[in-house]
């Protein structure tokens, strides 16, 4: 990892960003003009459902990245442990310190951290979940229903959710934003939850691409070294 808290890693071309898919809305924003030294590669989203499958997924794309990046970034947080034990290729690995996708929206890790003190028990939806359909009610109606039957597929939604005391739209300002708002609160009203909306940053996705990859924000995984849980519970002790 980092030696010291002052280490700086420059952004060198051409690098490659591995990134869950509920980013691609906000990062290839970003990338507009950028895109020969900037590539993006984007794995299926909603991967913390079953983030057992993650780990060799994104291992393989690091390896197809390491025979010709100089830079290789991870688009992901800890993600329910996701990334445990992703080995870093001879060029070293940086990955972000957040423990899930939500501090990536919000800007920083210490944004997301009030936000979680001041208003527990707080579901967060973003553009990307809501357009592939992965907002609970999405889910409920494109997953539970189909296999389940309506009666069931409300009654299990419902349970996922009863921890739960509010819906929180992140709008980053990309995307029909008006559209998005409207399905945040479809999703509120239907869970009978409360509604809030709170200003995206793009500051953390930026970067992410553009650097610069500093000890605040990121890890740098050496050379051969494989990703560890240990240090992201650190960042909460």
């Amino acid at each position: 990892m980092f030696k010291g808290e002052d280490t700086v890693v420059e952004p060198q071309s051409p690098r490659v960003i591995i990134a869950c898919g509920a980013l691609r809305p906000e990062l290839e924003h970003l990338r507009q003009g950028h895109e020969q030294e900037v590539l993006t590669v984007y794995l299926p989203q909603n991967m913390h459902r079953s983030p057992h499958l993650l780990p060799e997924m994104i291992q393989e794309q690091v390896d197809k990245a390491a025979s010709f990046a100089s830079t290789i970034i991870l688009g992901y947080g800890l993600c329910s442990n996701g990334i445990v034990g992703v080995m870093a290729p001879g060029q070293g690995l940086l990955i972000t310190r957040s423990h899930d996708c939500v501090a990536l929206y919000l800007g920083s890790l210490e944004r997301y951290r009030q936000i979680s003190r001041d208003q527990p028990g707080t579901y967060y939806l973003t553009r990307g979940w809501i357009d592939e359909g992965k907002d609970p009610l999405g889910i409920m109606e494109n997953e539970y229903i189909p296999r389940l039957g309506r009666a069931w597929a409300e009654w299990g939604a419902r349970e996922e959710l009863k921890h739960y005391t509010r819906f929180m739209f992140i709008n980053t300002g990309v995307g029909n934003i008006r559209s998005l708002r409207e399905r945040a609160m479809e999703n509120a009203r239907f869970f009978n939850k409360e509604y809030q909306e709170v200003d995206g940053d793009l500051t953390y996705l930026q970067r992410i691409l553009f650097g610069p990859y500093d000890s605040e924000y990121f890890f740098l995984v050496q050379p051969f070294e494989r990703v560890q849980q240990r240090w992201f519970l650190l960042e909460t002790a």
